[in-house]
């Protein structure tokens, strides 16, 4: 991927390129899957089933690790957390690889991920709840972080880490401040606002379920997140994370 912002993922593309040259291997095309129109690839274009594919999986990826974060450091049977990621964590991969990828069908397979996490046995301990946050490789990444929720795990706690989609969310909310303030055309934020319209439409389902559960919340709105920081960064603080940031630590 390439954002073409002021951060790491900016760069990956010219250090792989780099790198295959000094392999010797300069011949081996990398390909940029960006949505700024930076680089153009001959053979390779991002058709709308593929992005639909890509939504569903970052919605699967979400529900699953909220679901396994937060019911797997009281789990009355050691390692039924993880079965029960396993088992959805193929069927996701098997759903998303088919040739059929119906909306109903993605809808109730969220629904039913999130009621089988939810009816698993724990105990009522109370542990303290620790939230990862930051930059998008690290927060996520179990390599990159040295598998810290592992480790909060092992300490005691409860690991919480915000869902990757919220931070399309915040990609497409920015589009209002430079609207507003830097003289963007109108049209970019009225796009930027239908998508995130599509987003919260997608995970519908998972959110309806999560308020009806036991045991989980529902995901924050981008816009509330964007009012909690903004006494503290200004939403034109944009770069990388940017206000972001700020809004999933108050959140």
């Amino acid at each position: 991927t390439q954002t073409g912002g002021g951060c790491r993922a900016s760069n990956y593309i010219a250090f792989i390129r780099r790198a295959l040259v000094k392999a010797g291997l300069d011949y081996v095309p990398v390909l940029s899957l960006n949505f700024n129109g930076f680089e153009k690839q001959p053979g390779f274009t991002v058709s709308a089933k593929m992005l639909i594919k890509l939504v569903y999986s970052v919605i699967f990826g979400d529900i699953l690790m909220k679901c396994l974060y937060r019911m797997r450091p009281y789990e009355l049977e050691k390692g039924s957390a993880n079965r029960l990621y396993e088992k959805w964590n193929k069927y996701c991969m098997h759903f998303i690889s088919g040739s059929q990828v119906g909306f109903k069908k993605f809808n109730q397979i969220c629904r039913t991920m999130i009621h089988e996490f939810d009816l698993l046995p724990i105990t009522d301990e109370v542990k303290p709840r620790v939230g990862i946050v930051g930059e998008i490789l690290v927060k996520f990444s179990p390599t990159a972080n040295n598998h810290l929720a592992e480790l909060l795990e092992k300490e005691g706690a409860e690991a919480v880490v915000p869902d990757l989609l919220d931070f399309f969310n915040y990609s497409f909310y920015n589009q209002n401040f430079k609207t507003e303030n830097l003289g963007f055309k109108k049209s970019a934020a009225v796009k930027s606002n239908l998508g995130i319209k599509a987003v919260e439409v997608l995970r519908q389902a998972a959110t309806n379920e999560y308020k009806k559960s036991r045991h989980f919340s529902a995901p924050a709105k981008i816009d509330e997140l964007a009012k909690m920081a903004s006494p503290i960064a200004s939403n034109g603080n944009q770069t990388g994370e940017g206000w972001f940031l700020t809004g999933e630590m108050l959140e």
